[in-house]
């Protein structure tokens, strides 16, 4: 299986996080914005993980 470089799984975090927004009713504030970047880190994380095992 092919390995992603750093911008694809940036990108694919930002379309996965742009789905999740999408589906939610959430105001924006201080409170949703570190949950939401907290969100965006853990997916990073995963896909990081997931792109070094097929390595």
């Amino acid at each position: 299986m092919a390995t992603f470089n750093n911008a694809k799984l940036i990108e694919l975090v930002k379309d996965i996080t742009i789905a999740k927004l999408s589906s939610n009713n959430s105001v924006a504030s201080d409170i949703s914005g570190k949950d939401t970047a907290e969100f965006m880190q853990a997916i990073y994380d995963k896909l990081v993980e997931l792109n070094n095992k097929d390595n």
